[in-house]
């Protein structure tokens, strides 16, 4: 392995599991002119589930990848690199360089036991990279993303009017989040956690799923699939990077209160000591019949989030399951809390790309990772070609790579600042390390 570093981007829009499986791995090592990675990320579309399966995928990429290579991935609604943006295939991201350590790392179980699963990913990973005489340290955090619960009787409901089945809801995913393999990510947890037990690292993060249904995601992990648990794959090199978090959504008016809680600040039962769902939908201005139609509910609610204001920032959550007069969001609140009804549009979507990457204004980028939430795919629909654009521009032939998530984050080991929200574009940016770190 020669001291320059290589990298590439490769995709498959082939049907078929295996024959993707061998075509992305193809296409990204070409660009490593016959070196071997020192590490692959893989990512998909669910659709592989039906063509092959997803262990046919793994298989096909292992056809070619150099045997050791450390890999991991997962499911995603959608990707980006520098030849498209696209909602059905794979893509994947591979980097060729002498001056650098990789180790993975996995937790099983993570939506039932987050703090043991990111335990022992973290651990894996500073077994192995502890001794590396490299200063510079990254993480890439995927975190198995969140499956509605099965409410008995019910099935899988994003809304339930009637009050005393709400009571009985919302105890059945009490018992349901410790029990099973389904219910929310828990990734702030699992990203305190990891800052906590890795605090040298900087880290990105990305939750996975599936077609924006919510019934199933996957993780890769070497050779194998995973479900319910998190992957890792850390770094530690002589590149500079930086890692940065932006969201383009504005204050649409009056601050209020989040007054009561339950479910570990995932519920918000009370806004302004008043049930919380009537008084949200005051506060929007909306009737409840807007929402009559519960596919179209996520949809409508991601124009219109709430946004928790922490540390002089806002961070924005999307309601995501209405149970009675109550509302959960995957990320969590507490009493006191101060929040906005926060708004959103095609334009202030692109200018937090913009300036996202204003801090690698001045930078030659090596390669560069970007977790960007599902809700700025669906709202730019086809002007997602404009956020690919912009990335094209600045990156030219530089390999990228931006996957779709369904929650997000970065933690700056430069400014001990972790930042983890909804509705957000995250980018974590690799060069030379004749330079500073940003972020």
């Amino acid at each position: 392995m020669n001291d320059e570093l290589k990298a590439g981007v490769g995709l498959s829009r082939k049907w078929d599991a295996r024959e993707a499986g061998r075509e992305v791995a193809e296409t990204t090592l070409e660009k490593l002119d016959g070196e071997n990675p020192k590490f692959f990320l893989l990512f998909s579309t669910i659709h592989y589930e039906k063509y092959g399966g997803f262990q046919e995928l793994l298989n096909g990429v292992w056809d070619v990848l150099p045997e050791g290579t450390p890999l991991v991935g997962g499911t995603v609604l959608g990707f980006a690199n520098n030849f498209g943006c696209y909602t059905r295939g794979a893509s994947a991201l591979a980097v060729s360089y002498k001056n650098m350590d990789v180790a993975m790392g996995y937790g099983k179980k993570s939506k039932n036991a987050p703090i043991e699963a990111s335990n022992e990913c973290a651990e894996m990973i500073d077994s192995h990279l502890k001794t590396s005489q490299y200063r510079n340290a990254f993480l890439l955090n995927l975190i198995s993303g969140p499956e509605l619960f099965n409410f008995p009787g019910m099935g899988q409901k994003k809304i339930i009017e009637s009050k005393t089945t709400a009571n009985m809801g919302i105890s059945f995913m009490k018992l349901a989040q410790r029990t099973t393999g389904k219910g929310l990510p828990r990734d702030d947890e699992i990203l305190k956690n990891l800052t906590k037990k890795l605090p040298e690292y900087s880290i990105l993060s990305g939750v996975l799923l599936d077609d924006f249904k919510f019934l199933r995601n996957y993780q890769f992990y070497d050779h194998q699939i995973l479900i319910n648990s998190l992957v890792g794959l850390g770094l530690k090199t002589d590149l500079s990077l930086g890692v940065n978090t932006t969201h383009g959504m504005l204050e649409r008016g009056d601050n209020f209160k989040i007054t009561k809680v339950d479910f570990n600040g995932w519920l918000i039962k009370e806004i302004n000591n008043k049930p919380a769902w009537p008084e949200f939908l005051r506060l929007l201005g909306w009737n409840k019949e807007i929402l009559s139609d519960e596919n179209k509910f996520i949809e409508r609610m991601m124009y219109s989030p709430l946004g928790f204001k922490r540390e002089g920032q806002l961070y924005p959550a999307m309601p995501g399951i209405v149970l009675g007069d109550s509302m959960m969001t995957v990320v969590r609140s507490q009493e006191g809390d101060i929040a906005s009804i926060m708004y959103i549009n095609g334009e202030l979507l692109l200018q937090a790309v913009k300036k996202n990457l204003e801090p690698y204004q001045n930078w030659k980028p090596s390669f560069a990772l970007f977790s960007s939430c599902i809700t700025r795919l669906i709202t730019l629909g086809k002007n997602i070609y404009y956020e690919q654009n912009a990335l094209v521009q600045h990156f030219q032939d530089t390999p990228f790579l931006v996957f779709y998530v369904s929650g997000e984050g970065t933690y700056s080991s430069e400014r001990k600042h972790l930042i983890y929200s909804d509705m957000s574009f995250n980018s974590a940016v690799f060069r030379d390390g004749k330079g500073e770190n940003a972020g």
